[in-house]
């Protein structure tokens, strides 16, 4: 998506470095064992539109108690729900029992698309529909739909895609109270592209029936998303095993600014190869740097928070880091979902 360079634009914003933030870290728990259901919403990927796909859903809450925040989990291409709880590590990679043990409740979601959720005809689907179906989500949550939990507060934690769907959701309908945001930089390295293929070629999706339009990543190639350095291979043999698909039907470009007026905690890897290796617009080990470009594309009054993850690739949730980059994360929703 491309954008045009505003210079010397003002920005009202706080930054805080990695080494702050975990300062002021809450503790959490990857022990603690959510209590979840799973719910099936209908939902529209046209506003105004029928109801007529499916939303897949696992809503958590700490053992014996239903807090009125949740946190909104939405992942990126190419995966599904199992990026935020993944089956390895006994909780080390899992971004929902982090959460449960900070006391919030989770909901996270298969995007339409993906996973368990409806399977539109690829044409159907770009970001801006996937936004509308996160927002009759998000409508859920408020009203109580899901199991009777009307839920006052609702942070957003997106994940690449995930966090772009925010851009268009949030500026749209403006429902959410904080949005985290992780590797959601603006600097893309084309190389991401050269991963990809189409999904009916692939063994895991051969009978899937979906159509060309559908991809998704080469087999052997699910490296690209880590550092070496912070990676483990049960990890990735893992992530090949239960990945997942995308779209590539363009979308129009987002908001600009991005018209986000609550708290945004922007967070991703220093070695992020997708959006930090190669890259000359930003420094990724300098977190003044990623601000100072990134600020450009964001409302001026409002709060923007720069997090780097040292030795850490894209999938920061998937990383030995994760304990890292969840304390980062979870001490600032803390600040400021109040």
């Amino acid at each position: 998506m491309a954008h045009s360079l505003r210079i010397g634009r003002p920005v009202l914003a706080l930054l805080v470095t990695c080494a702050a933030l975990v300062a002021t870290a809450m503790p959490v728990s990857a022990a603690v064992k959510p209590a979840c259901t799973t719910h099936r919403l209908n939902v529209r990927i046209a506003d105004p539109g029928p109801a007529d796909q499916t939303m897949w859903g696992q809503l958590c809450y700490p053992p014996g108690t239903r807090p009125k925040k949740v946190q909104l989990l939405v992942h990126g291409s190419l995966y599904n729900h199992v990026y935020w709880d993944f089956p390895v590590g006994n909780g080390t990679y899992s971004y929902v029992r982090a959460a449960v043990g900070a006391g919030y409740a989770t909901f996270n979601v298969d995007r339409i698309g993906n996973g368990d959720s409806s399977h539109p005809p690829s044409a159907r689907l770009d970001i801006p529909a996937g936004a509308v179906a996160l927002h009759d989500a998000i409508g859920a949550l408020r009203s109580g739909a899901l199991d009777g939990n009307a839920f006052t507060k609702v942070a957003w934690v997106g994940h690449s895609n995930g966090s772009f769907h925010a851009w268009y959701e949030i500026s749209r309908y403006h429902d959410v109270d904080a949005a985290v945001l992780t590797g959601s930089l603006h600097g893309i390295n084309p190389v991401a592209g050269t991963i990809i293929y189409p999904a009916a070629q692939d063994p895991k999706f051969a009978a899937s029936g979906l159509d060309p339009g559908y991809v998704t990543s080469l087999p052997g190639t699910r490296d690209f998303f880590y550092d070496p350095a912070t990676s483990e291979q049960a990890v990735i043999d893992t992530d090949e095993a239960t990945k997942d698909v995308a779209t590539l039907t363009p979308s129009p470009a987002p908001p600009d600014p991005i018209d986000i007026g609550v708290p945004i905690l922007l967070m991703s890897g220093v070695r992020d190869k997708a959006q930090c290796v190669g890259i000359t617009l930003y420094d990724c080990a300098d977190p003044a740097s990623v601000r100072a470009y990134e600020s450009q594309f964001y409302r001026p009054d409002v709060p923007l928070t720069v997090a780097m993850i040292p030795a850490t690739g894209h999938d920061l949730a998937l990383s030995t880091t994760a304990p890292q980059s969840n304390a980062i994360a979870l001490a600032w929703i803390r600040s400021n979902l109040k």
